[in-house]
């Protein structure tokens, strides 16, 4: 009598869908009549399908459609070898091996060079940005206790993590309880295949000093012209010591019609899970210990405390090491060595050149996610204090208003919202996917001189938000030590901070 579409979209190779379908009787219904007992009820399914030429680009099965969306005319498919060396992909040919720890890469070039064409090499000077695809996916729950404190005892808790690849016409998964599905909400925010991700910290175009990046446009059309200034590769100056709100501004400003933005605490951990899964290198991630804030850098050895306010040889005091110093471009020095030596990608997430690089160390990276400014108040936080906060338009701890600022979003799904809280240890409000709460428990340490708080993943230092610093911040700085890695989170004001820069990441449909 009635019929409904129950989904449409694109069925790969070897790619399975489940529906779930239920007949039931109107409320109306009373079991004492007639024509509803002892009555038999029949529905079916009908599946129409037909098959749809690819036009021979390479697609790799195991993604289940989560395969790379490309804009030729600026975003340009890339192969990285074994050296760093990019050489521009065809894309019917295969270019990326997730089966293999070989992610997607991609380039947008400088705006005088034109695109090479399929095969051909293209020199580092050419090259604007880098961006890494992460596909969309659904993960596993390995953990769904909140810690509302810290505890007496933590365990190593690292494992790896189970994730399926699937393509945005799939039914989400919706799971918030452990061992249950949950298709990560990265993707389902955007409603995307997957997103490019800056492969390194964000630059500043032209900077021949650390200090020559450190800029804070002052005021949100500055911060739009700013944008052209933006340069994601390595060996460049990581852009720092700008609020929060600029770096939003600059984010969305960049690459618009690419939907560019900064990037989000979810978003991090996204990256951060695909790379502990079978897909990713599923060890720590080296920091990045280059005192220069140069970009790609890998330490030559693993530092074995946290930050304690020395910088000892690791060879020779391995107790107290914590060893960062600076480099010159180009150059490999005791402490570190830079991108294009190969032993750099212990600092990859795929320990090999298509990964994501600085997610450990380099500068803190700020996230376009906060705190809400009181409970259940459902909008940011601006910061905490009228000289101490983010820029946006809002609401400060200490109960002050910042009206000539910049305003905060319209729309949530280019950040992440938290509750509140005035706990300064209670690690409960995380969001699942985002890498924060699901790394628990939680315990205070003790480096040397120094008391720090960290968790059961790699030992990565972990600080929840609260009301004084209700911005997020992830991967520590190259000084951090141990401390430092992927899962590293930390709590800021949202000012401008020497030690403070940014990603950008890209969502967008064909």
């Amino acid at each position: 009598l009635e019929s409904y579409k129950i989904g449409e979209g694109h069925l790969r190779k070897n790619q399975v869908i489940n529906y779930e379908i239920r007949l039931w009787m109107d409320e109306d219904i009373s079991a004492d009549e007639t024509e509803a007992m002892s009555k038999s009820f029949r529905s079916k399914v009908t599946v129409e399908a037909v098959a749809e030429k690819t036009e021979g680009k390479y697609k790799e099965d195991i993604l289940n459609g989560a395969d790379p969306v490309l804009d030729n005319n600026k975003l340009i498919p890339v192969i990285i070898d074994s050296k760093g060396g990019v050489t521009r992909a065809d894309e019917n040919k295969k270019w990326y091996n997730y089966s293999n720890r070989e992610w997607a890469n991609a380039v947008i070039l400088n705006d005088e060079i034109q695109d090479p064409g399929a095969g051909q090499p293209i020199d580092e000077e050419d090259i604007e940005s880098y961006f890494v695809w992460i596909p969309r996916y659904r993960y596993k729950i390995f953990s769904d206790t909140r810690y509302a404190d810290l505890s007496e005892e933590i365990e190593n808790k690292v494992q790896t993590i189970d994730v399926i690849f699937e393509n945005k016409e799939t039914s989400a998964s919706s799971g918030n309880t452990k061992g249950k599905w949950l298709t990560h909400p990265a993707f389902t925010s955007f409603e995307v295949n997957g997103i490019w991700v800056g492969k390194f910290e964000t630059g500043y175009k032209g900077a021949e000093k650390e200090t020559d990046a450190e800029v804070n446009p002052d005021s949100e059309q500055a911060a739009i012209s700013a944008a052209n200034k933006v340069i994601i590769k390595s060996n460049v100056y990581s852009w720092r010591n700008i609020q929060i709100s600029k770096a939003y501004v600059v984010g969305k400003s960049y690459e618009s019609k690419l939907n560019s933005h900064m990037m989000k605490n979810t978003e991090w951990g996204a990256v951060a899970y695909l790379s502990q899964s079978i897909y990713g290198s599923r060890q720590e991630i080296r920091i990045n210990n280059n005192s220069d804030f140069l970009t790609g850098y890998a330490a030559i050895n693993s530092p074995t405390t946290g930050y304690t306010g020395t910088n000892e040889l690791c060879s020779t005091h391995p107790t107290t090491c914590n060893e960062y110093g600076e480099s010159n471009k180009g150059e490999n020095e005791i402490y570190n060595t830079e991108y294009f030596n190969h032993v750099s990608v212990v600092a990859s997430t795929t320990n090999n050149y298509t990964g994501i690089f600085d997610m450990s160390g380099g500068a803190h990276e700020f996230m376009m996610s906060g705190m809400e400014d009181n409970v259940e108040s459902g909008v940011l936080a601006s910061g905490n204090t009228s000289t101490n906060n983010s820029g946006f338009n809002g609401n400060n701890n200490d109960k002050s208003t910042i009206t000539n600022g910049i305003d905060l979003p319209d729309d949530p799904k280019y950040y992440d919202i938290y509750s509140y809280s005035t706990n300064i240890n209670d690690y409960s409000r995380f969001i699942f996917g985002d890498a924060t709460g699901e790394m628990g428990p939680f315990k205070s340490i003790k480096y040397l001189n120094q008391n720090r708080y960290i968790g059961s993943w790699y030992d990565d230092g972990n600080i929840p938000l609260n009301y004084s610093a209700p911005w997020v911040m992830r991967g520590g700085a190259f000084h951090s030590g141990t401390e430092a890695g992927i899962y590293y989170t930390d709590r800021y004001n949202g000012d401008a901070f020497k030690y403070g820069s940014f990603r950008l990441a890209l969502a967008f449909n064909n």
